[in-house]
């Protein structure tokens, strides 16, 4: 439906004019700005461990994102939502390709690879699978922070 209103939008355009043409450009831009402006929330509750590893001398993608979690996750405000998660980062010299390895407080262990998934797909992943261990065990969500992709 949503597709159809937006065809008939483009379509109205060519015969009422300029006009609806600006209101459909408006809408598609409140859109975007509504999108943008959802943030992806950053909590550590649930979560035992996080492992980074990387080498600074890759060339290869990826290790900037390494990088960037490392300082999403380590930002007070977000250490504060469970200050007993372990923080490990392994800086290597071995052209070995990055990794964020998550380690949950049940044991299961999930690994990402930056060189194959974007940033915003990582904490994405994470973030709902953390909400979904929280909500198994009816334990409420307490995000630290708020951080935009």
């Amino acid at each position: 439906s949503g597709i159809n209103a937006e065809y008939e939008a483009v379509v109205s355009t060519q015969s009422t004019g300029f006009q609806t043409f600006q209101h459909y450009f408006k809408r598609i831009n409140l859109r975007m700005a509504v999108s943008r402006s959802k943030a992806l929330q950053i909590t550590l509750q649930g979560i035992k461990r996080i492992n980074l590893s990387f080498c600074p001398f890759d060339r290869y993608h990826g290790t900037g994102e390494v990088r960037e979690y490392y300082n999403n996750v380590t930002d007070r405000r977000v250490k504060e939502s469970n200050p007993q998660c372990e923080v490990n980062i392994a800086v290597k010299h071995d052209d070995s390709p990055p990794s964020i390895n998550i380690v949950y407080e049940d044991g299961d262990e999930r690994w990402y690879n930056p060189r194959t998934q974007s940033l915003h797909h990582i904490k994405e992943e994470i973030h709902l699978e953390t909400r979904r261990k929280l909500a198994e065990k009816d334990i409420p969500v307490d995000y630290g922070i708020k951080w935009r992709y």
